[in-house]
């Protein structure tokens, strides 16, 4: 199995896709990092970074060099993946309205092993600062995220987030709106701020290349992957 934070997966498509779906899902995100040293601004539906440099220390120069690639490699998902970031967001937003629920004894969360998973897939269905207060204030859920997060948790937590809007009977015919709310709970996961964002949307590409990397690639790929999708 590889690392969440390999290269192999924090290079690939999948995980250009996710950050630029969770700029567009963000739009006023603030990504900030050393304030001494830069800050990096996302605002509107485009990405402007803006960097402040307060020493010339080799050090300095080389982080500033770097984050001048990362921008650019924004830039690129942004431009290569904004259509498709933007129709998935759309997928996943029609697909919640349709929210099953998902009880305690279905089979998913058996498999789980935890009444725990279940109650957190009810607390990601909910965004913004209403979840990362609950979250915050539940010693019980906010302890298990941080002594257990590994990528057994994610995956265990994003099939029980897709059966919750995509019962199993279903899911063979229903592959758009399984990966966009892949997509989306991995959006959610990374809002929280408990773990480094890397390792967060690492596990989000590792997920959806392990289930859906098939599929998407019999449909031409990510960029073609949705053409046809109707959203009503």
């Amino acid at each position: 199995m590889m690392d969440g934070d390999s290269p192999l997966i924090t290079c690939s498509d999948e995980y250009r896709l996710l950050e630029t779906y969770c700029l567009k899902r963000k739009p006023s995100a603030r990504f900030v990092q050393s304030a001494c040293m830069y800050r990096l601004e996302a605002q509107s539906s485009q990405t402007r970074e803006i960097l402040y440099l307060r020493s010339v220390t080799l050090s300095e120069m080389i982080i500033t060099f770097i984050l001048i690639l990362m921008s650019c490699l924004l830039k690129t998902g942004e431009e290569k993946f904004g259509d498709v970031a933007k129709k998935l967001a759309q997928i996943a937003e029609v697909q919640l309205s349709f929210d099953e629920g998902l009880e305690p004894d279905s089979p998913v969360a058996k498999e789980a092993n935890s009444d725990v998973i279940v109650r957190l897939v009810d607390l990601l269905k909910k965004s913004g600062d209403e979840l990362n207060e609950t979250i915050q204030s539940n010693r019980e859920l906010l302890g298990y995220l941080q002594q257990t997060f590994s990528y057994d948790l994610f995956k265990a937590l994003t099939k029980a987030f897709i059966t919750s809007s995509v019962p199993e009977f279903l899911q063979s015919r229903k592959k758009c709106e399984q990966i966009a709310l892949a997509f989306e709970v991995t959006s959610r996961l990374k809002a929280l701020d408990l773990h480094p964002m890397n390792r967060v949307m690492g596990y989000g590409a590792q997920y959806l290349q392990e289930n859906f990397a098939p599929w998407v690639k019999q449909h031409g790929g990510w960029e073609k992957a949705f053409d046809d999708e109707e959203v009503h």
